[in-house]
């Protein structure tokens, strides 16, 4: 029997027109700030890589935001080697979390044994996965799950969290981050959830995050977010390697690193700005590096590693999206990488390709979508709401060209507002061509210093800013210049403030601190002066499991939170039963109490930000996914002015055909569809699923990657409930 697989698109009927309000654990059904739900644009497009390993032979990479492990059987020599096996995955394209054995949720780092062991640090889903032989196939499911909550000694105060991990093939170091703990087995464990042999847990510890070792000479471990010194990101060095509970640390030193000892002795770390390179392993805190060298596009954050395999260094680029590697060890301090794995230019951050927009904060007025972020400081705009995911905005705006990093935005009656740090951007019209701000307010306005600025509303009579040190300022109308003096201020104390959002009647102002609360007051009570209390306040007292609520709005006479620790949004649809656990409708999960993060239709992974017109509720995500999320009901109204929608379904020759590995289907749909794409063999056994969400009306087009598929004939079908068809494509080596 020939080769065969079939391409299997089942389609099921969009039922949205049928629903009247939000429901708890529903779809969203489009997704911006990326290329679609479940879909990671191929096996090249790295979204935040974590953490590299190799065992001498083979090359591992954790890519953290698609919830994959990327493997490599021999070294990549070329920006685009492809990978040969992906974990935690079926296929390369598909993203979503998972839970089982063979699913990942946000992996943070990942160790290759000699003896072919592997371990990944299953952050997210708070475990280990041990191979206890290297894997060979993809999706395949660890031997041993190790969970860290069911291994705590304390329950009050569970380990958790887990980011860093090493072994040797034999032992086992692993760091729960949640906790503040180093764990150690003396030997492999044998089966799930065995208890660690002994553990380290030091009062400095803050949030410990890698390990760094050969298991003999030295043994160190970056920390985020430690109790010691003047830097809360350091580094804890033991000069052997640990063997007995809560042994002390030998020395510390600032800045978060991991790295290696080199064949010639020498030490190389990566660092969170610069690799650290070191003539012989550091034994003091005096010891400095005796070079220290980066690049202009070196990028790291919250996944410094460096790995030497094949006369190679591969340095990790977290906020770069690639692996940059130097061919030999580098001897300059300014010396550029000879390439980068999955990128095709040094300088080149893939993600700018699929749109993405770290930490989204949308405004809308129901027309255009505008979407600012702090950490690319951009403002994105779509000058008609965009209709299916994927979409490029139209117009963006470089904001570093005004020193202006928002952390948050209004906009109302054609004005449009961007406030962060010590900046007040004043838009007086939309920028819908690429226009500069109107005007800018820096450092202070009347008497209210702009010290750290989280929030920012305007309604038709006030305008409202609040600075992360509890501080609300309050001007009726915009103010014009910095000498302009609030009428009003509100003072929370020692509640770091956060997102404001006005409706005219209603101003919400979320406190994101250790007892997160949303302070509804009514604008009316403002009006009046003098001291004012919240209309309405929603704190853990309202049984509701309120974790850094980031954000609040009250639309259309309903309120929402952003919820954003808990990872899911909060809905009533009446605001007088705002707060009433048993009235919430729960977005981004299947209910009230349940907070398990995830990237799927209807999961949601820190919501920071919200933004609601209509029948459309806009969600944010920050942090560790930057997903920008549509939430709708009833009959959507929203269309793309430049696309027109096909009459019927069609399914297109594949192109190019023959293909070599790769190939584009095009297929078209005349209503809005469930979209679930799976590849099968000649003997009907799945090889992967390639998509599975909503598509819209209009065109589609789906690269189909046959990498590690033998030459033969292939065969793809469509389904829908009144259609189908199939075609031919030839794979030719």
């Amino acid at each position: 029997m020939k080769n065969r697989i079939l391409l299997v698109l089942t389609v099921l009927a969009h039922a949205a027109s049928a629903q009247q309000w939000f429901r708890t654990g529903q779809n969203a059904d489009l997704m911006l700030s990326g290329v679609d739900f479940n879909n990671t644009g191929g096996p090249l497009l790295f979204n935040h890589p974590s953490g590299i390993a190799s065992d001498g032979a083979r090359f591992l990479l954790c890519d953290r935001f698609n919830n994959r492990m990327l493997i490599w059987n021999s070294l990549p020599t070329k920006w685009d080697a492809l990978p040969d096996l992906v974990l935690g995955q079926e296929n390369f394209i598909t993203n979503n979390t998972g839970a089982s054995k063979s699913g990942l949720s946000f992996p943070g780092n990942v160790s290759a044994s000699a003896n072919g062991v592997v371990t990944i640090a299953d952050t997210e889903n708070d475990r280990i996965l041990i191979w206890k032989q290297f894997p060979t196939r993809n999706a395949q499911p660890a031997d041993i799950a190790i969970s860290l909550p069911v291994i705590s000694p304390t329950p009050s105060k569970p380990y958790g969290w887990p980011w860093g991990v090493w072994t040797d093939g034999n032992r086992l170091a692993v760091v729960a981050t949640n906790g503040g703990a180093l764990l150690f087995w003396k030997t492999l464990p044998a089966r799930d959830d065995q208890a660690p042999d002994y553990t380290v847990s030091l009062t400095q510890f803050g949030t410990p995050r890698n390990i760094s070792t050969d298991g003999a000479t030295y043994f160190f471990v970056g920390d985020h977010n430690a109790k010691i010194g003047n830097e809360p990101s350091s580094t804890f060095f033991w000069n052997s390697f640990p063997t007995q509970t809560d042994q002390p640390f030998d020395f510390f030193r600032a800045g978060w690193i991991k790295g290696m000892k080199l064949p010639d002795g020498r030490l190389i770390a990566g660092g969170i700005t610069s690799i650290l390179l070191w003539n012989t392993i550091p034994i003091s805190a005096t010891q400095q590096p005796d070079l220290v060298f980066s690049n202009s596009y070196y990028a790291n954050g919250d996944g410094p590693d460096v790995v030497l395999a094949g006369g190679r260094l591969y340095v990790n680029n977290y906020n770069g999206n690639n692996v940059q590697v130097y061919h030999t060890i580098p001897t300059q301090t300014t010396q550029m990488p000879d390439f980068a794995l999955g990128s095709p230019a040094t300088n080149t951050n893939t993600l700018n390709t699929i749109n993405y927009i770290q930490n989204p904060v949308p405004a809308t007025d129901g027309n255009a979508l505008l979407v600012t972020s702090d950490f690319d400081a951009t403002l994105s705009i779509w000058k008609t709401l965009p209709a299916k995911s994927g979409l490029a905005p139209e117009v963006k705006i470089n904001l570093r060209n005004f020193n202006l990093a928002p952390w948050d935005n209004t906009l109302h009656n054609g004005r449009f507002v961007a406030a962060g740090k010590h900046e007040v951007a004043v838009w007086n019209s939309l920028p819908l061509n690429g226009e500069a701000p109107s005007y800018i307010l820096t450092n202070r306005i009347g008497s209210m210093p702009l010290q750290n600025l989280r929030g920012v509303a305007l309604d038709g009579n006030y305008f409202y800013l609040a600075d992360e040190n509890g501080t609300l300022g309050i001007w009726r109308g915009l103010p014009a210049t910095s000498n302009d003096e609030p009428f009003a201020k509100l003072t929370i104390a020692n509640t770091p403030l956060n997102h404001l959002h006005s409706d005219g009647t209603y101003l919400c102002v979320a406190a994101q601190s250790a007892q997160p609360a949303i302070y509804i007051y009514r604008v009316a009570d403002i009006a009046q002066g003098g001291t004012v209390q919240p209309f309405k306040t929603i704190d853990r007292l309202s049984r509701l499991p309120l974790n850094q609520s980031a954000s609040a709005m009250t639309f259309n006479g309903s309120f929402a939170i952003a919820n954003r620790g808990g990872h899911s949004v909060l809905l009533w649809k009446d605001l007088t039963d705002a707060g009433d656990p048993n009235k919430v409708i729960v977005l981004g999960q299947p209910s009230l109490n349940s907070t398990e993060p995830g990237i799927g239709a209807n999961r949601l992974f820190m919501p920071s930000a919200i933004a609601a017109h209509g029948n459309f509720l806009w969600v944010g995500e920050g942090k560790f996914s930057s997903r920008l999320l549509r939430f709708s009901y009833g009959a959507t109204t929203a269309v793309d002015s430049k696309a027109v929608s096909p009459r019927e379904f069609s399914l297109a020759q594949n192109f190019p055909n023959p293909f070599n590995p790769n190939t584009t289907i095009r297929f078209s749909l005349s209503q809005r569809e469930l979209v679930i794409l799976k590849v099968f063999n000649a003997l009907g056994k799945e090889i992967g699923m390639l998509l599975n969400g909503a598509m819209e009306a209009g065109e589609h087009r789906v690269t189909f990657d046959a990498t590690g598929l033998p030459s033969g004939v292939y065969f793809y079908q469509i389904q829908t409930p009144s259609f189908s068809q199939t075609r031919k494509a030839v794979l030719l080596r």
